[in-house]
């Protein structure tokens, strides 16, 4: 069997580093709801926003590595 190749592109690495950015931010912007007492809608909506934003791009950057993981086996 041929063993794969697997690389990570320049796209997926700028992907990665935005998502830990994202996770960053997410954090912090907890710590401030964990210090606060009231709960803003504005701010729950926003952090709903950045939660699906994350998602979205991890989604990508999973599809698009399975995509070319699958190819390279059907090659194999």
């Amino acid at each position: 069997m041929k063993e794969l190749t697997l690389t990570i592109t320049h796209a997926d690495l700028v992907s990665l580093e935005h998502l830990r950015n994202v996770g960053r931010f997410v954090g912090d912007m907890l710590q401030v709801q964990d210090t606060t007492t009231g709960h803003d809608t504005e701010q729950h909506l926003q952090l709903a926003s950045v939660i699906h934003l994350m998602t979205a791009r991890l989604d990508d950057v999973v599809e698009r590595c399975n995509r070319r993981w699958l190819t390279e086996e059907v090659r194999a």
